[in-house]
């Protein structure tokens, strides 16, 4: 079973929301890996560069995998140190095709698709770069890959003003494109804010889907904590292959 995992904008939590759904897996005896395929922003306080400079490349796999925020994530849920995670690491924190261009690479799609494939599990949980709109080169988007997967999609939105015209938005562009959607997470969400709960109640009427609400965690350094909220969605998955 495979999952794409998004988010409805940059820094909403997707990574977390990855690393829980990890731990949630491998608590109840699952196979499960969770992929990164594109990671960008490998290096602290990397500047675009000028003509007399250049961001350093991620060439090797010590490289990389020692550096990669998101992979440390899932090493924290569970994930075995050894297990290559990604297929295009790139130094600068952008757009991946972005990113890429700086390094003088391109990324394509079909590189992605093979990584996936032959790191298949029992569960894998394929975690984008971005919303899924994000470009990877001039015609190609995450779009590509997660139609190319048929995977369905756990949508990341942070529960804030704004969520719903975001969420909708993404819910959207998957109904355009015939592709399901899992689940909705609605992350930070706090129980005693009057904007979260109007969002709770008025996207659980729009989306054909569970909906989660992450509260921000204290002592989750395992992510055994957030990952009991994923328990329940989980289950159904379990006996699947």
């Amino acid at each position: 079973m495979k999952f794409f995992i998004t988010g409805s904008d940059t820094d909403v939590g997707k990574s977390f929301v990855t690393a829980s759904l990890l731990r949630a897996f491998l608590e109840q005896g699952a196979k499960a890996v969770a992929l990164k395929p594109v990671q960008t922003g490998y290096a602290e306080n990397s500047r675009i560069p000028n003509e007399n400079s250049r961001i350093p490349k991620a060439n090797s796999r010590i490289l990389s995998q020692s550096l990669e925020p998101d992979f440390k994530e899932y090493i924290k849920a569970g994930q075995n140190a050894d297990f290559k995670a990604t297929c295009y690491t790139f130094a600068y924190p952008a757009s991946p095709h972005f990113s890429a261009e700086l390094e003088g690479k391109k990324i394509k799609a079909r590189g992605i698709l093979d990584f996936i494939e032959q790191n298949l599990a029992q569960i894998t949980l394929i975690e984008g770069a971005g919303g899924i709109l994000v470009p990877l080169n001039e015609s190609q988007s995450f779009l590509d890959i997660v139609k190319e997967l048929n995977a369905p999609v756990i949508l990341v939105c942070k529960n804030c003003l704004g969520a719903i015209n975001h969420a909708l938005l993404n819910l959207e562009i998957l109904r355009q494109n015939s592709i399901k959607l899992a689940a909705l997470i609605l992350n930070f969400h706090d129980e005693n804010d009057a904007i979260c709960l109007s969002n709770q109640q008025f996207l659980q009427k729009k989306f054909p889907c569970p909906i989660i609400t992450l509260k921000n965690y204290k002592n989750n350094e395992n992510y055994s904590n957030s990952a009991k909220d994923f328990r329940a969605f989980i289950s159904k998955f379990l006996d699947k292959k």
